[in-house]
């Protein structure tokens, strides 16, 4: 494997190992069978903000679970074909696979933001005030642009405006 191959599966690795770690990988299958346990409590939904919580609460870990489990098998999946194409001298399905790797490393990456932002408040709106200050049209007109460049900027990135 070659060697910006190998910083970039070390740099996949890093983030799931992050994410482990922050999803508690080793509880997580003992926790989804407490979620499924309560869930099928014929009680729940005497509280729906309560059982709409503990839904809510359960569909977000099966989901970290899921992404979770889903890029360690690409990534191994992926290595797994790097080195039989070059055992079989196949360039192709090595440029292949290493296109897989770095695309998989800009998921991981997304993952590991997303994983380090869930606190409590972390889902919250945020608001930005630009104001223009003293200076006349030129500062306005700073103060629009500024403001254009985050709107672009914040679609860009998936955020809603």
């Amino acid at each position: 494997m070659r060697a910006d191959t190998e910083n970039t599966v070390a740099a996949i690795e890093k983030s799931l190992d992050l994410l482990a770690q922050r999803l508690d990988w080793e509880t997580a299958p003992h926790r989804l069978e407490e979620f499924n346990a309560m869930v099928e409590d014929p009680k729940l939904w005497d509280d729906p903000e309560k059982a709409q919580k503990l839904m809510r609460d359960r569909q977000m870990l099966v989901d970290a679970m899921d992404r979770y489990s889903s890029m360690k098998q690409e990534l191994s999946d992926n290595i797994e074909l790097i080195e039989l194409g070059e055992m079989e001298d196949d360039q192709d399905v090595v440029k292949e696979a290493e296109a897989a790797i770095k695309a998989l490393k800009a998921r991981a990456g997304q993952a590991e933001i997303e994983a380090l932002l869930d606190g409590e408040a972390d889902g919250n709106d945020t608001f930005l005030e630009i104001n223009a200050g003293a200076g006349g049209t030129e500062s306005c007109d700073w103060a629009s642009m500024l403001a254009r460049m985050y709107v672009r900027w914040a679609e860009k990135h998936g955020y809603k405006v």
